[in-house]
């Protein structure tokens, strides 16, 4: 599910989600916020400017990322 993956891979990262919301706002130019990144790791759909961005910073395959996207019972 890409809501896990969002957490591991920040947690990997040693970055709480007020970290990873400043770095990716102030890197990409847009607003994103904790609860944004609370909401995504409980589940709720990204778009897909932020599931190229989240792709990007914490460098996922992004094949991977619109796998579980597309089908979010699917395990890898």
């Amino acid at each position: 599910m890409f809501g896990q993956l969002l957490h591991d891979k920040r947690t990997a990262k040693n970055l709480t989600m007020q970290q990873l919301a400043d770095l990716l706002s102030a890197k990409y130019n847009t607003k994103i916020s904790s609860s944004m990144i609370f909401r995504r790791e409980k589940g709720a759909a990204p778009s897909l400017k932020a599931l190229f961005i989240v792709a990007i910073e914490l460098q996922i395959d992004l094949n991977q990322l619109a796998t579980l996207v597309a089908d979010p019972n699917r395990v890898n």
